[in-house]
């Protein structure tokens, strides 16, 4: 079993976030804990009424920055124990870590190979007294060991279990299992990154040679066909109707990603706004601008024409996987704004950095011309910049290697279900 924490500054976001894959049909309520004079059947419950009680008691403190507790539990591939047996290890696992008196929902989620539950809860109790979160992953550890023994489960490690998470990998046509591949790309795209447009979908999806298109169905709601593409666009091979790929990666799936998209960003946007504004205000042309977002976890992706020409441009925050148009982010970052106070656009120079073995085992070709980013003292690095342009295949692997780096996902996780503040009550389409 995987069991993972993260952290977040509202409950309703953790809840959000499991209440959309329960309307998609991927996750179901198994259950609600001390939630007194709850007399409706968990399945019947409101939206309201299961976010009401953990905010009451997060507000009950706001000394505690973070009070959402938000944890997955993962088992093995073929492990499927019954939904008792789930809530008992929920049960187990709040107890060892001290939330049994703590109001908390449990979900579990069909969406991945691997059966895995989310359990919500706040780090303030009745009291207004914070729950100490000290050695919180040392204890979390210990007690995962506990619960493998006791329930019958595989080891974590003898099974070598993998976060929930994947690193996708770009589609290449005539290498390896091309369906299984592109689905890869697809839902993970859909799981794991934020954006509220069609095109801004297929700008994720191009990162990784894949084109979602819309077909024309007689008398029904327009279709869905997926493709696998080259480095310069074409179409490669048949496509793929989203109804025959695993998970089924329909049009409703995506207009479903696309309204939450616009939830998720409504809150984030202002940080990533403010970052590029401090940014922007300290480039003197495009390369340093492009470049210093770099270094913070920002990448520009620019849109040319055929004949060269800027007309477009999207922002991707590497961190938190979403991905702005330069209008969503304010008038000032539209690619004509941009003209005018940096020029016309010229791609950034190529900068080296240091081998890194993760990036290398999973991407071996891109480890020599990527830009340049944080890294700690122990490591060194050619600050001189290669003066070479970058071009449309660097732009890619550069994408691809901020995107393939352990960024935390503990924190990308807290992050994605930090969806809305306090005071907003999202409603469920």
């Amino acid at each position: 079993m995987v069991a993972r924490i993260s952290s977040g500054a509202s409950p309703t976001g953790a809840v959000y976030y499991n209440e959309e894959k329960v309307g998609k049909g991927e996750a179901e309520r198994l259950a609600v804990r001390n939630y007194e004079g709850v007399n409706k059947a968990v399945q019947d419950l409101s939206l309201g009424a299961i976010v009401g009680r953990l905010e009451d008691w997060a507000s009950a403190n706001d000394n505690v920055r973070k009070p959402t507790f938000h944890a997955s539990l993962s088992l093995a591939q073929g492990e499927n124990p019954s939904a008792i047996v789930l809530l008992d290890m929920a049960d187990r696992y709040m107890t060892g870590m001290g939330y049994s008196k703590q109001p908390y929902v449990v979900y579990q989620h069909h969406d991945t190979d691997h059966n895995h539950i989310h359990i919500v809860s706040v780090r303030v109790d009745e009291n207004g007294k914070k729950i100490p979160d000290n050695y919180e992953r040392e204890r979390s550890n210990k007690l995962r060991q506990a619960i493998e023994k006791d329930f019958g489960l595989q080891v974590a490690e003898k099974a070598a279990l993998r976060p929930e998470r994947i690193l996708l990998q770009p589609v290449e046509y005539g290498k390896g299992d091309l369906k299984r591949e592109l689905s890869n790309v697809v839902n993970g795209v859909l799981k794991d990154f934020t954006f509220s447009s069609f095109s801004q979908f297929n700008q994720l999806l191009r990162i990784y040679n894949v084109k979602a298109t819309e077909v024309a169905m007689e008398g029904k709601k327009p279709g869905l066909v997926y493709s696998v593409m080259d480095s310069q666009g074409t179409t490669q091979g048949a496509p793929y109707r989203s109804s025959s790929l695993p998970l089924q990666p329909t049009m409703e799936t995506v207009n479903r990603r696309m309204n939450a998209g616009k939830k998720i960003k409504g809150d984030r946007i202002v940080g990533v706004r403010k970052v590029a504004s401090e940014q922007l205000a300290q480039s003197a042309n495009w390369d340093d601008f492009q470049q210093k977002l770099s270094k913070i976890g920002v990448e520009v992706i620019p849109h040319i024409s055929k004949d060269n020409a800027l007309f477009g441009i999207s922002f991707i925050d590497v961190q938190r996987r979403g991905i702005y148009t330069g209008s969503e982010l304010g008038k000032s970052f539209t690619a004509g704004s941009l003209k005018t106070v940096l020029g016309e656009y010229q791609p950034p120079t190529k900068r080296e950095v240091p081998e890194q073995k993760k990036a290398q085992e999973s991407r071996p070709e891109v480890k020599q011309t990527l830009p340049q980013r944080e890294h700690s003292e122990d490591q060194s690095i050619n600050q001189t910049p290669d003066k070479e342009p970058m071009h449309n295949i660097d732009l890619v692997r550069q994408l691809l290697y901020a995107l393939g780096q352990d960024v935390g996902l503990d924190e990308n996780e807290q992050e994605l279900k930090t969806m809305l503040k306090k005071a907003r009550k999202p409603r469920l389409s």
